[in-house]
């Protein structure tokens, strides 16, 4: 942008600091009049200082008025840390959409967030989003401890809605990287590899088991056998004893865990994780019912 100088060659100019140019002096009580209200550099919150532009007769005649205040930058010292400030804002929307691509989220899960969960099942379902909000007040305790939540409740309850609405706030609010994996594909992705010999998933595994927080969705879905069961223990037993915080969604109550993942995950999944019920109906067939 051309200075206003160079724009107005024949324009006088009366300089004023911040308290001289609030007095009525050589450039007459009307334009100093004209002058907006002190500025103030967003930044770093020093008065900003003011010159007046004093206009040629052609301008004032064109614009009804005598001149304008002009407010000039603020320190080359400022203008640099803001350039940097709004470079790291830059790079921290990079990050956060880099952690998006890589959550293991689609289309459709990306689009789960706390504002919009309404499973339309009363109580529970408030104290579920109450306990999430805590948990992501809490973080830095809960990332340091390896704190995670169990997220328990009949087909339909919201438990992946919330699960996820967690893990997108602390990407967005905290750049967690986090990691969404639902059971059935985490051992598809086992029996592939088993299959074939060729295939390379060591560093997809690599990141389910050290991901800063990983959600593994669909606990129990798998019918459970010898196999099922180890390889579940040793993606949970590697979390446990790194402390790495784990979101688990599930159906399995309380009673039944041990029976259905075994006694050594059963009793990891209840010492790193809180347990949330969700009940009622499912939301979903509730929505469809009411054209939601």
């Amino acid at each position: 942008m051309e200075p206003i100088g160079d724009l107005l060659p024949d324009a006088g100019r009366a300089m004023s600091g911040s308290s001289a140019s609030r007095s009525r002096g050589a450039a007459g009580r009307e334009d100093a009049a004209l002058r907006l209200d002190d500025q103030i550099c967003p930044h770093c919150h020093r008065e900003l200082e003011a010159e007046f532009f004093s206009f040629p007769p052609a301008l004032q005649r064109k614009y009804g008025k005598t001149g304008e205040w002009y407010y000039h930058p603020c320190t080359p010292e400022c203008e640099a840390k803001n350039e940097r400030r709004e470079w790291e804002l830059m790079r921290r929307d990079a990050r956060v959409a880099s952690l998006k691509e890589k959550s293991g989220l689609t289309k459709r899960l990306k689009r789960y967030t706390l504002d919009n969960f309404k499973p339309y099942v009363g109580a529970s379902a408030a104290r579920a989003v109450e306990r999430a909000e805590e948990y992501l007040r809490g973080w830095e305790d809960n990332r340091e401890e390896g704190r995670g939540l169990y997220l328990c409740g009949d087909v339909g309850t919201g438990k992946t809605h919330l699960a996820v609405a967690i893990m997108t706030e602390l990407i967005r609010r905290r750049r967690v990287p986090s990691l969404f994996v639902t059971v059935p594909e985490f051992l598809d992705n086992l029996r592939g590899a088993y299959n074939d010999p060729g295939r390379d998933i060591d560093e997809w595994m690599d990141a389910v088991k050290n991901a800063d927080l990983l959600v593994l969705d669909d606990l129990g879905a798998e019918k459970p056998n010898a196999w099922v069961r180890e390889r579940l223990f040793v993606v949970v037993n590697h979390r446990y004893r790194e402390a790495l915080p784990t979101i688990f969604t599930s159906n399995i109550g309380p009673k039944d865990l041990a029976e259905q993942l075994g006694e050594r995950t059963a009793s990891r999944i209840i010492a790193m994780c809180e347990w949330v019920a969700l009940e009622g109906e499912d939301y979903r067939e509730t929505a469809a019912r009411e054209g939601r």
